[in-house]
């Protein structure tokens, strides 16, 4: 095995190998313990890593918000807001005058509930600067969440976990049982593990079946004999397969040259046999 495979363990545990990659580092991966440990490894530290873990603010928050206040141009001062001119001390009313408690109107230039001793206009002025301080306080803040400690906000980067396929889960389980065959001038590999109920077959140099024929998977089922499994796709030297069909009741799998279109029964003699027991 080349050693720039076991290389690729790193970029095969996020999903960042090409489809030639993939398939040779699959082959690879169902004869080497460390490379499965390693990309088990690295899958967690992956998943650490996207977590969304609510970090404490770093300590240098608050004195960077307060250099920022410090350093920017705070609103102008206050309008003064002249206080209304006392009223006139009242005058006795002549003889006869009709008192204010006798039917006089009460003034209604001020609306019901407003302060009658000036506040409204400053009150009003406060509540327009807090206002306008809140949207730059909270921009302040964020620009120094995301820069105090060199933290950097990339909504655009999908952190989320890469998942295993259905092929990748068999080859790492637990109950992985693999077997390993020569098969001309490659070697094969079937992995089956009977928790998944699944079987993948690996090959990194297939050989080229003859003209109007292809390969055809089987699995062995007692009391049903050779189960077809599938066909094995004849485009590039590498294949990957999974095969159709419960895994974990066969007592083992076989390979066989039939027609293009597979075949219901195997016509010829396998070239490949795989046992479970």
């Amino acid at each position: 095995m080349n050693p720039d495979t076991h290389a690729l363990a790193g970029a095969y545990a996020v999903n960042a190998v090409t489809e030639e990659e993939r398939r040779s580092f699959e082959l690879h991966l169902g004869q080497c313990a460390d490379c499965r440990a390693e990309v088990a490894e690295l899958r967690a530290a992956a998943a650490t890593i996207a977590a969304d873990v609510e970090l404490p603010p770093p300590p240098a928050l608050r004195a960077s918000v307060l250099s920022a206040v410090a350093q920017t141009r705070q609103l102008s001062p206050l309008e003064e807001t002249e206080a209304p001119a006392a009223a006139p001390a009242a005058t006795p009313a002549p003889d006869g005058a009709p008192s204010p408690a006798e039917g006089s109107p009460a003034p209604v230039d001020a609306p019901v509930g407003a302060p009658l001793d000036g506040s409204a206009g400053v009150d009003e002025l406060a509540a327009r600067r807090r206002n306008r301080l809140r949207p730059w306080l909270a921009a302040a803040v964020a620009a120094a969440v995301l820069t105090v400690g060199g933290l950097v906000w990339q909504p655009w980067r999908d952190d989320a976990p890469p998942q295993l396929t259905a092929t990748e889960q068999v080859l790492q389980a637990d109950d992985a049982q693999r077997l390993e065959l020569p098969m001309g001038t490659s070697e094969v590999v079937l992995v089956r593990s009977p928790s998944h109920k699944q079987a993948v077959f690996v090959a990194d140099a297939m050989p080229s079946p003859p003209s109007g024929k292809a390969y055809q998977l089987w699995f062995d089922v007692p009391g049903q004999g050779m189960v077809s499994a599938g066909m094995i796709p004849t485009t590039g030297s590498a294949v990957t397969v999974m095969l159709e069909g419960d895994a974990s009741t066969a007592t083992g799998a076989g390979i066989t040259l039939e027609p293009e279109s597979g075949s219901e029964h195997p016509t010829s003699a396998p070239v490949a046999l795989f046992s479970f027991a």
